[in-house]
């Protein structure tokens, strides 16, 4: 925790345009469909200059003041510059504002399948306003972010959110979880569901009072089980749930896989401090030569991971 506060601090402290020096590329990602809504938009600028595409992923590719703004198929958008930078966030936040009037809760976790550190499941709820302004600066899929990125991305979800919420399962407990409902017959799954259920209940809660649609967006892992679960959560009746593949392209869903993460590694930072030993890129065989191993480690998953 106390890593993750020093981050804070600094973050608050500088502008974008600071921030963006200290970046290199700044990286935005939005829909395909929006990419050439943002072509126009970019290309109506006055100071802006179309160039020729390098290579067949390219969509777009602009020149403005000494820099360049890259657009690709894949709705990745790249500045290499403040200036560039400071343009396609402006413009990103143009074209996704004035969208939908509903409230979005996603969710997302880190640490399913990995043997160190807790299991982490966040949600987050944002606006149509709130996730124009997430993608400007950058919200995508965490699996895509560095360390750092993830740092500050996660204080600006907390700022630009309606709520968020995360409920972290430790090493310990999630043996134990994971053991008893094995002695049921029941899975992971089971335990992911309750989890995402708790999540997204308690964010839910915070928002339902709120006269605006909601819309409750989880990627796919297990349909069933999930129903099952967010019914005896919630009134599922008051909301639009949708479970799908690739739900990280939601803004809501991909801000809810960056407040995992960043909680899993505070959670990591806190522990390797307890602990007095640095976690974070630990082997196995050095986990499995220390006996308070338990505390930091799924040991089950640790044993497995040292078969293969």
């Amino acid at each position: 925790m106390q890593v993750v506060h020093i981050v804070s601090i600094q973050v608050k402290s500088l502008t974008f345009e600071d921030v963006i020096r200290r970046m290199d590329p700044y990286v935005v990602k939005i829909s395909p469909e929006h990419l050439d809504e943002l072509r126009v938009l970019l290309m109506d600028h006055e100071n802006t200059h179309q160039r020729r595409l390098s290579n067949q992923y390219e969509a777009f590719r602009f020149y403005y003041a000494g820099g360049l703004i890259v657009g690709y198929s894949s709705g990745k958008v790249v500045a290499n510059s403040p200036e560039t930078a400071k343009l396609l966030r402006d413009s990103v936040q143009q074209i996704m504002s004035g969208g939908s009037t509903a409230i979005t809760i996603g969710s997302d976790e880190a640490g399913k399948g990995e043997w160190l550190g807790p299991l982490v499941v966040a949600a987050v709820g944002i606006d149509a306003e709130q996730e124009a302004y997430l993608r400007s600066v950058g919200v995508m899929d965490s699996k895509q972010l560095s360390p750092y990125k993830i740092g500050e991305l996660a204080f600006e979800i907390e700022e630009h959110s309606l709520a968020s919420q995360s409920i972290t399962i430790p090493p310990k407990t999630f043996e134990r979880r994971l053991a008893e409902m094995r002695a049921e017959g029941k899975n992971l799954n089971h335990l992911l569901a309750w989890a995402h259920a708790e999540a997204i209940g308690n964010v839910f809660e915070d928002l339902r009072v709120k006269a605006q649609p909601i819309r409750i967006v989880i990627d796919e892992f297990d349909r069933k089980k999930m129903n099952e679960r967010l019914e005896r959560r919630i009134d599922v009746t008051q909301a639009e749930v949708v479970q799908m593949h690739n739900a990280e392209k939601e803004c809501a869903v991909a801000a809810a896989s960056i407040i995992a993460r960043d909680t899993r590694e505070a959670w990591l930072d806190k522990a390797s401090l307890k602990l007095g030993v640095e976690l974070i890129g630990m082997s196995i065989n050095e986990a499995l030569t220390r006996s308070d191993l338990d505390e930091f480690a799924k040991v089950s998953y640790l044993r497995e991971a040292n078969k293969s």
